[in-house]
């Protein structure tokens, strides 16, 4: 639970697991190596600041594709979420988790923006969360799909603001 004075934020880390974001993955996306530094850096600012970590993760057919690249290792106290969806709320205890945590404000990082960062963009805006996404610590699979998936997410963020 956030003490008093800690912030209502919290990060949530999509799907940056070896699969995608390892070259040994079996569906490694070549455009993860470099959002990871830019990924290191947010989760830096969370954790500094004692807010909450929650990793959405998709579960996967080996414990190696499924567990979280070494470069953001969760830590004992953060939050590490199964989803069986694009949606890291369908299905998970998500929303239970940032309602325990009195979380208002969420930014949403990892991959793939054209699916899992747009579905749970999309389901946070509809539970009333606010919400940023770091352009840069997101990645499609084609530079076409990453483009509309912002432009839609940018979209919808300006109208709810």
């Amino acid at each position: 639970m956030l003490d008093e004075n800690r912030s209502e934020q919290a990060i949530i880390i999509i799907d940056m697991i070896n699969n995608i974001a390892h070259p040994n993955g079996e569906n490694y996306a070549s455009a993860t190596k470099e959002i990871i530094p830019l990924v290191q850096g947010e989760l830096k600012y969370f954790r500094e600041r004692m807010q909450p970590v929650i990793f959405c993760n998709t579960k996967k057919n080996s414990l190696f594709n499924q567990q979280i690249i070494h470069e953001l290792s969760p830590h004992p106290q953060e939050v590490l979420l199964l989803k069986k969806s694009f949606n890291a709320f369908f299905e998970t205890n998500l929303l239970k988790v940032l309602h325990e945590n009195r979380v208002k404000s969420l930014t949403i990082v990892g991959v793939f923006t054209h699916e899992s960062i747009l579905r749970t963009v999309a389901s946070a805006l509809d539970h009333g969360f606010s919400v940023v996404v770091p352009e840069t610590c997101t990645c499609s699979k084609t530079p076409e799909d990453q483009e509309a998936a912002l432009l839609c997410i940018n979209r919808w963020l300006s109208q709810s603001a």
